[in-house]
């Protein structure tokens, strides 16, 4: 299930890759202590639970870039996310669509698509002609696949207040010291968050800290860098965001293809 498990580790296969050696634009933050109304991280947590209690859907453009400490090594995934909440019973369902991929100075056009659809995880490969197919939550049960630490793709949307607060220390955010985020932010009106693993947590083994700045009107997640411990560093930039607005419901499609045409590999879920 290279999506899930390849050297981009916990992370979606989207993207890539690595970025800027971090200088520039050092933030001020603001600790928190202990969770109250008055504070300011807390505050904006409230009305992130808030909107996304509102969210229905949205799309937007993404790049994604994965620096790999180790081999000192950048790659660039560029494409389209879309996630929809069912108005029914609040599940989740994304689809990453990737359409270009850069490793180093090359860059090459892409035709794949990654859907999670509550239960199955689908990566088809338009180029190659193959469908993968694997049930990755218990039938019965339901999985976020965005929640932070939890889930592969680093895009909190719609996450509880007392559950970010269970896993993270969080602070207020002014500013960015990564080079590539600040120079997409720039500009923009946007409202900033630190997070760090409390200590007793699964999160803590790997993650080091997470920055996410949020546009000031939607509340959406525009911009998030994850640093790993051992380094490794994931960057996530959102354009053209829509919201509310519909989806194309093709793109989350996980109909199989034609088998005399298609490598076809399904695997349910074994526990």
């Amino acid at each position: 299930m290279t999506f899930f498990s390849t050297g981009i580790a916990a992370l979606v296969t989207l993207a890539a890759c690595g970025v800027e050696q971090t200088q520039s634009l050092q933030p001020t933050s603001r600790p928190t202590s202990a969770p109250t109304s008055s504070d300011p991280a807390v505050a904006l947590l409230d009305r992130l639970e808030t909107a996304g209690n509102l969210l229905r859907d949205f799309r937007a453009d993404i790049t994604y870039y994965l620096w790999d400490s180790m081999l000192e090594r950048r790659e660039i995934r560029g494409g389209e996310i879309v996630y929809v909440v069912s108005p029914d019973d609040g599940s989740r369902r994304f689809a990453i669509l990737v359409t270009s991929v850069s490793v180093g100075n090359r860059r090459n056009n892409q035709n794949k698509r990654y859907v999670f659809d509550g239960s199955w995880f689908v990566e088809i490969d338009q180029d190659n002609r193959m469908f993968t197919k694997r049930q990755i939550v218990a039938p019965g049960e339901r999985f976020d696949p965005l929640t932070l630490g939890e889930g592969p793709f680093p895009l909190p949307v719609g996450q509880r207040r007392k559950d970010v607060l269970a896993r993270f220390e969080v602070s207020v955010l002014e500013g960015t010291r990564h080079e590539v985020l600040a120079r997409f932010l720039e500009g923009r009106k946007v409202e900033g968050l630190k997070l760090v693993p409390r200590p007793s947590t699964p999160q803590a083994k790997e993650i080091a800290e997470v920055e996410i700045f949020y546009d000031a009107a939607t509340l959406l997640p525009v911009g998030i860098v994850l640093t790993e411990t051992n380094g490794d560093r994931k960057t996530v930039m959102l354009r053209n965001i829509e919201r509310n607005r519909g989806i194309d419901e093709s793109k989350l499609s996980i109909e199989e293809p034609d088998p005399k045409e298609w490598q076809i590999d399904v695997r349910p879920w074994v526990g």
